[in-house]
């Protein structure tokens, strides 16, 4: 763009036009659609961002479904510990060019352990409502809930149909920039959203019925909350995306995971993973026999009293010795949270809750002192190994999820994008 662009030449006199007083000049919220608008579960669904030139604030937009179930009433169906994002399984997320940005498998596991650490009982309140949590009983088209034991319950879809409406930040990581910046055009226009459903199955619990009720997705899209930039933002984006390039940096996951066999006391398994900036890891379990049964909860990870311990190279975490209580576990989840401290709000996970139905076992990596210092990775030179032990063996085979956070940064010109991890 001219430097005489914000000018007017009329009978040879130059007029300047005032600034605009926004380097936004329009938001509004647009509806992108899925290659379907209906799916049942199981089945793998796509969507290609239609955004154009313009941004998204990412972190105001979400997905939009109504789940409709083939049998409430005789069942009794719930989401159990989750929410509706129980039937997003896995997701994948490409730059137009093909550049994979986002792999997960697992995440709505990973997802809903990250809700409840993260975010207060007010979020679960409002924002988590919207999502499927629940923790009252309500009548109109909702049923009756039990809640026992679990806070966060309701029954999904009494009355044909119930609309969810979920963060796009809770959809992919790469929606939840740690800048908190909007997700820029040259990044954002064609990028690919692929998501795997998971089955009816393992997606809901039901309390009755003698058969499995199946699951059916209507009217799905993403409603983004676009903004168009001044002409003069807009040149500058371009021009620093053209000579330096636009960074845009978020905390990824990996995810691994192992068959624990039943009567064995240990866990011991490396995270194959490398990265150069690790962030905090999680580790959680559930009762295989759970997994794809839809009388038990696959969403309510395995407690039991245990010790546990993370090793770096040489370098043994969350401290030198095992951490070998449940009080710790628990001491442990809220500094990985960051809720330990007096002026942060708490995490919506009592520790009544921990201890029954999320007894996960975590790390933070950027707070710890000694990867601050050192600026260790984990690569193959220095692996990451988990390690844990039961009092007592558990007489049924489990599932072990290691969920691994790292920072990843990607670098967008405005035709290509480059990942580093």
């Amino acid at each position: 763009m001219s430097k005489t662009s914000d000018r007017l030449l009329i009978n040879n006199l130059v007029y300047t036009l005032p600034s605009s007083e926004t380097e936004a000049l329009q938001r509004n919220d647009m509806r992108n659609y899925f290659d379907q608008r209906n799916y049942n579960a199981g089945q793998t669904i796509r969507a290609v961002f239609q955004t154009g030139a313009r941004y998204v604030d990412v972190l105001n937009s979400s997905l939009v479904m109504d789940v409709v179930c083939s049998d409430v009433e005789a069942a009794d169906p719930s989401w159990g510990q989750g929410s509706a994002l129980n039937l997003i399984k896995n997701v994948r997320v490409y730059h137009k060019n093909g550049t994979e940005l986002v792999n997960i498998q697992n995440h709505n596991v990973n997802q809903m352990i990250e809700d409840k650490c993260k975010n207060t009982r007010e979020w679960f309140d409002n924002v988590g409502w919207l999502m499927g949590y629940r923790a009252d009983n309500l009548i109109n088209g909702h049923g009756t809930i039990n809640n026992a034991g679990n806070p966060y319950q309701q029954n999904p879809i009494v009355g044909g149909s119930v609309q969810y409406i979920i963060p796009l930040p809770c959809i992919a990581p790469i929606f939840s920039p740690a800048a908190k910046q909007l997700l820029p055009n040259m990044l954002g226009a064609g990028m690919i959203l692929e998501i795997d459903l998971a089955t009816s199955a393992e997606a809901v619990v039901r309390t009755a019925g003698a058969a499995d009720v199946e699951l059916s997705v209507r009217d799905i899209y993403l409603n983004l909350s676009t903004i168009v930039l001044s002409d003069m933002a807009v040149a500058t984006l371009n021009d620093i995306g053209s000579k330096k390039l636009i960074e845009y940096v978020y905390v990824d996951t990996y995810t691994s995971r192992l068959s624990q066999p039943a009567n064995n006391g240990t866990i011991s398994t490396s995270v194959n993973k490398a990265v150069s900036f690790a962030d905090h890891i999680v580790t959680g379990e559930v009762i295989s026999a759970n997994r794809n049964n839809q009388t038990a909860d696959e969403f309510s990870l395995a407690g039991g009293g245990k010790s546990y311990q993370y090793q770096l190279g040489s370098v043994q975490l969350p401290s030198q010795v095992f951490t070998d209580t449940v009080h710790k576990a628990y001491l442990q989840m809220m500094k990985t949270y960051n809720k330990y401290r007096d002026d942060t709000d708490k995490s919506s996970v009592i520790y009544q809750n921990f201890g029954d139905t999320l007894q996960v076992k975590t790390c933070s990596f950027s707070k710890d002192q000694l990867l601050a210092l050192a600026q260790m990775p984990i690569n193959s030179s220095r692996s990451l190994r988990y390690e844990q032990n039961y009092d007592t063996a558990p007489a049924e085979a489990r599932t072990v999820f290691v969920f691994l956070h790292y920072i990843k940064s990607l670098r967008c010109s405005l035709t290509d994008c480059t990942v580093n991890q």
